[in-house]
């Protein structure tokens, strides 16, 4: 059985994620034992830049085939696999048998900002994080909207060291000293488990597939999306292709029914043609007119 090694350049690959280097003992120390409580155990262990996946608990689609199965009465091919995804997905049917399905994250390298945002999911099904009661920063994370990246660093690594002098020189505890520490600071190692519907209907679609998300945020989700796409490369596809675009296509249809717009303004709005106009592909024509989306806020601000 092949050991898994964190990769410690995934998680330090930009100089805005800064990275104490005191604790690559601390990171070692967990790569080992993820392989001890995991890789030993036969669970498929997958980096994708911040982001560990340790778990997943649909195995080659097996317990989502039998539910689907056994949801539509189709007894005798339980172990048909393809069921969920190309049947049940693709009509919009209930989620329910991956619903009970789901997917553990360990999370290294990540600003408390994002921090922030994951746990805004109530639906998560567990939460491990030792936070800053009784455990220090593990460095600190320049945001992705900051131009003076140099600045931000002087100042985060000034405050850092202040908030550790005064807890050498005095009897203050973490927890106290915790509400000193600016906001981007590196949050310890923590945990998230999500239902895989959560990730698809959700986590994904909110963070990663919908406009609008910030940039340590959307990098951070991205990198769980990718995690779990190196488990099962079809299931995460089909996924996204269903959810990604719903939104952009309910925009485009209500646009479609109260405008109602002929061919010549859609044509006029969407610009010259490169070819014969029997030619033009439909569904280019309707999103990049009606399905159009807005500026978000952060765009605006960049």
């Amino acid at each position: 059985m092949q050991k898994f090694t964190i990769d410690i350049d995934q998680i330090a690959w930009s100089s805005r994620v800064c990275l104490d280097p005191e604790r690559i003992p601390d990171i070692r120390k967990i790569e080992h034992f993820i392989n001890e409580n995991f890789v030993n155990e036969g669970d498929q262990v997958r980096q994708y830049g911040r982001v560990i996946v340790l778990r997943s608990t649909d195995k080659g689609r097996k317990a989502s085939a039998f539910a689907s199965a056994l949801y539509l009465g189709r007894y005798d091919d339980m172990g048909n696999t393809e069921r969920f995804l190309h049947g049940m997905v693709r009509a919009g049917h209930s989620y329910e048998p991956i619903r009970g399905e789901s997917v553990s994250f360990l999370f290294i390298g990540v600003g408390k900002p994002t921090y922030d945002h994951l746990v805004t999911y109530t639906l998560r099904n567990r939460r491990i994080a030792g936070g800053f009661r009784a455990n220090k920063p593990w460095g600190y994370v320049i945001p992705t909207e900051a131009h003076d990246t140099l600045a931000y660093s002087k100042m985060m690594e000034a405050q850092l060291a202040r908030c550790e002098q005064l807890r050498q020189e005095s009897n203050e505890p973490l927890q106290a000293i915790r509400s000193l520490y600016p906001m981007g600071v590196m949050m310890p190692p923590f945990m998230l488990d999500f239902s895989e519907e959560a990730l698809a209907k959700h986590v994904f679609k909110q963070r990663l597939w919908e406009r609008g998300t910030q940039g340590e945020t959307w990098q951070i989700v991205n990198a769980m999306f990718e995690a779990v796409r190196q488990l099962d490369p079809e299931k995460w596809e089909t996924l996204r292709e269903h959810h990604a675009h719903s939104d952009d296509h309910r925009r485009a249809m209500f646009k479609l029914r109260e405008q109602r717009p002929t061919l010549r303004q859609l044509l006029a709005q969407f610009g010259p043609l490169n070819g014969d106009l029997g030619d033009t592909d439909v569904y280019d024509l309707l999103m990049g007119t009606m399905g159009k989306r807005a500026k978000t806020m952060w765009e605006k601000a960049s």
